[in-house]
């Protein structure tokens, strides 16, 4: 699986610094922070999926999409506004469709997939979540999981800043994001129990929840790597692995 990882990411990292488009940068930006969280969802991919379609909720930068179409599986993507990467997602021959799953239905018919990712997505919707939740779960297959992971609101790193009488990001900055790159940033983070609330409220059922840091801290801070095992809810993300509930 590394070896495997190493030259797909390899091939992804040169498309990435080959785009001129006016999105580069922040798909440049987007590469660095999360090739370690990509590496984890393949994994969790390669746990989980058994069979059948897999549908990616908000796919923009297309990176995971692009990883788990060269690893061989059969992934299709949603996102609001695909044009933004045409020249990537054409080159690619990827398979997304447009859609604002916050205002319209997905384009699937009921129990299509057995496999969806929803990852990175939950804390940037404003409108109402618990129908884009309903929505997903229209078309997850009854035999099928849903993947959902989430920035935890509890992370030491928000409760450091917050006690610092500063907030852990700037509402200013994410509203803007609708404006420089297409789609808002982060409306608000919520804690375990908070997200489980939503999840058995609109059709699904926990499987799992794992709290994880995707980049370990080096230098003087190292000590801190063993806070999280010990105390894993002051994680940076949660992951829930969900199905359809009976």
């Amino acid at each position: 699986m590394a070896k495997e990882f190493n030259e797909v990411i390899s091939r992804l990292e040169q498309l990435v610094a080959n785009d001129i488009s006016e999105m580069s940068d922040w798909s440049s930006n987007y590469l660095s922070l999360h090739t370690n969280r990509y590496k984890f969802d393949l994994g969790v991919l390669r746990e989980n999926y058994t069979k059948g379609r897999i549908l990616e909720i908000g796919s923009a930068p297309y990176q995971l999409t692009y990883l788990i179409q060269e690893l061989g599986f059969p992934i299709e993507g949603i996102d609001i506004a695909p044009e933004r990467h045409e020249s990537f997602l054409s080159s690619c021959n990827l398979n997304v469709k447009k859609c604002d799953i916050e205002n319209e239905a997905l384009p699937f018919e009921d129990n299509s997939f057995h496999y969806i990712l929803f990852n990175e997505v939950f804390e940037h919707l404003r409108i109402n979540p618990i129908q884009t939740l309903r929505e997903i779960n229209r078309v997850l297959h009854p035999e099928g999981v849903m993947i959902m992971s989430t920035p935890n609101l509890y992370s030491l790193y928000n409760i450091v800043k917050m006690l610092s009488g500063k907030g852990f990001d700037s509402p200013y900055q994410e509203f803007l994001k609708l404006e420089t790159i297409g789609h808002m940033g982060h409306v608000r983070e919520y804690s375990v129990a908070q997200l489980n609330d939503f999840i058995i409220n609109t059709g699904f059922e926990s499987i799992k929840v794992e709290m994880l840091s995707h980049r370990p801290i080096k230098g003087v801070l190292k000590p801190l790597n063993l806070l999280f095992k010990i105390f894993p809810g002051v994680n940076k993300y949660q992951l829930h692995v969900c199905k359809k509930a009976v």
